[in-house]
């Protein structure tokens, strides 16, 4: 994994573009679907729902340890510290056990008994403490496995005795048997005036459930955002995101057609209808589109056979197409000035070039770049389609065209 602190945080992502594509969801497993459905085109490497989420986890593990520090690292420290009631609990048994009373032994079963009737004393843990500690434990575990899959020889001794002690603790009476409780406001303020350690409990049991409340943009932004590996995705997601906020504030309706996904039915993701009532496919991740639309793919049939395994299909990053009357393919990049221009540049002019010779009469094309490394749009025609260079702020105002008038477009 990279370095959480490298240079490509100094790129922007388009964090209202972002907000516009989470307002509608409702789970962190429609985030990782979509981030794990962004194709990587500089690596055949396609991540899961569930690597993006351990990416996630291993980036709140590293909060999570400046928070264990100094925490006990003896299993005694905790469960010495579990305060008890003490409950009486009467059974019968075939023996006469420590406990058993005689007296009524003898009136219920008669003399000599052929049963005893024992009463015992049990310890119960402080409901609050126990369940609070169990749902910690559990949390804590999850997270640590997950950030140890992603990372682990750099990882795999942070807060170790503190962490051991914990599970240890989990694993015995009377944590063994407690069922985990996420701690409400009133648990954490009454675990902070308890003493230790369930002041240093109370502190990191508010900040997990804090980020199991969290909503999807500011879960996005603590724990995927600092992630370099991860931060590309969110970059195109958000660019998305400019785009749908563009064409709702400009009265158009949006209908989900399918979730952001990588794993669910190919098609358009959303079908936008201008207010007079002109419909558009918006496609994410738009390789599936010749299949869809019945259309052979340049680039499949020029690989056909060639190499021992067979090609998947290409396509823009972003595409809203109006079948048979035009297309806008938008490439995102995100990087410097170098990743942005010149791979950008060769990605979309060739999508664009397929498209007008297979699927439409009109096209043209957007590289994306963060809004601080491409200082100010720009556009040229290449064989009458246009080619603009833009950030994502320069498609605040994009709306879909069929692009008759390719000379005037601006």
């Amino acid at each position: 994994m990279s370095d959480l602190n490298t240079d490509t945080h100094k790129y922007l992502v388009p964090e209202d573009g972002l907000q516009e594509v989470l307002r509608s969801w409702s789970s962190r497993a429609q985030l990782y679907a979509a981030l794990a459905g962004i194709e990587d085109d500089w690596a055949e490497v396609r991540w899961s729902p569930l690597e993006i989420q351990q990416r996630a986890n291993r980036v709140l593990f590293a909060e999570l340890v400046e928070r264990l520090n100094n925490w006990p690292r003896k299993t005694t420290d905790w469960t010495d510290a579990l305060p008890a009631s003490s409950r009486r609990v009467r059974r019968t048994s075939l023996n006469p056990d420590p406990g058993t009373d005689w007296v009524t032994s003898a009136v219920r079963h008669g003399w000599p008994p052929d049963g005893f009737v024992v009463n015992e004393r049990s310890r119960v843990p402080d409901q609050v403490m126990a369940t609070t500690l169990r749902w910690t434990i559990d949390q804590i575990e999850k997270i640590r496995k997950d950030a140890l899959r992603v990372e682990k020889e750099s990882l795999k001794n942070a807060a170790r005795q503190e962490i051991e002690a914990l599970l240890s603790v989990g694993r015995q009476p009377p944590l063994q048997s407690s069922v985990g409780a996420r701690p409400t406001r009133q648990d954490i303020s009454a675990l902070r005036r308890s003493g230790a350690p369930w002041t240093q409990l109370a502190v990191v049991a508010e900040f997990l459930a804090d980020v199991d409340r969290s909503d999807l943009m500011d879960f996005a932004r603590r724990h995927l955002l600092p992630d370099d590996d991860v931060r590309w995705r969110l970059f195109h997601l958000g660019t998305l995101g400019v785009l749908l906020k563009s064409l709702r504030e400009k009265g158009w309706t949006l209908t989900s057609e399918r979730p952001l996904s990588g794993t669910s039915s190919k098609g358009p993701c959303y079908i936008a209808t201008s207010p007079d009532g002109e419909a558009w496919d918006i496609w994410f991740e738009a390789s599936g589109m010749w299949e869809y639309y019945g259309i052979s793919s340049p680039y499949l049939d020029l690989m056909a056979g060639v190499f021992e395994k067979s090609a998947d299909p290409v396509g823009a990053d972003l595409a809203i197409i109006q079948e048979g009357v035009a297309a806008h393919l938008f490439e995102c990049k995100f990087g410097g000035a170098g990743e942005v221009r010149r791979k950008g540049y060769h990605q979309v002019t060739t999508y664009v070039t397929e498209a007008v010779e297979q699927l439409v009469p009109r096209a043209q094309g957007f590289v994306v770049g963060p809004d601080n490394v491409v200082l100010k749009s720009a556009k040229l025609l290449l064989d009458d389609s246009p080619i603009n260079v833009v950030g994502p702020r320069h498609l605040s105002g994009f709306l879909p065209t069929p692009l008759q008038n390719v000379g005037s477009q601006e």
